[in-house]
């Protein structure tokens, strides 16, 4: 069954790239961005963010089969892999993004950062755009398969992707 479910997300992943083909903008209607203030798709993008909204759960074989091995990989103490490290360009920006693993060698989270040159407000439009959902009270959104939250470190936006749980969050008790 992991298998099948596998080689679905990896075709679904494979085929987005192809959902933005169609009839070009001239240029003075691509220079215009699609929301105020939301970042647009570029011609040298080498991947959508949508791409690893999908990726939350998928088996490592399926992120090697659409993104391959990785710049770098970090491996735990039993030679399990725990991370693998990914560049890319989306929205006309070089990011890097790491893709976490849990014990069982599915993609537990993934961390995405931006450059300086993106910003926060820009990113939050974007997002909000992209999983069709206005933010929650916590300023997290809740795509499909993830829940999307956003940092500012450094002058830097990163992007945080998390397991969609389908409860609420438990809370925290100051109780020892």
């Amino acid at each position: 069954m992991k298998r099948f479910l596998c080689i679905l997300l990896t075709g679904s992943l494979l085929l987005c790239p192809l959902s933005g083909c169609g009839k070009k903008k001239d240029a003075a209607a691509g220079s215009a961005p699609a929301a105020a203030g939301a970042l647009t798709q570029q011609e040298e993008d080498t991947m959508h963010l949508n791409m690893l909204f999908s990726l939350i759960g998928t088996p490592d074989i399926g992120v090697t089969e659409l993104l391959g091995d990785g710049e770098k990989q970090k491996y735990g103490a039993d030679g399990s892999l725990r991370q693998r490290t990914f560049e890319g360009t989306v929205y006309g920006a070089d990011i890097t993004f790491d893709v976490n693993y849990d014990e069982y060698g599915d993609v537990s989270d993934i961390d995405v950062s931006f450059p300086s040159s993106v910003s926060r407000a820009e990113l939050e439009k974007t997002v909000t755009e992209l999983v069709e959902r206005k933010p929650s009270a916590d300023g997290s959104w809740q795509a499909e398969t993830a829940v999307v939250t956003l940092d500012e470190t450094d002058g830097h936006v990163c992007m945080m992707l998390k397991p969609f749980s389908g409860g609420p969050e438990p809370e925290e008790s100051d109780e020892p």
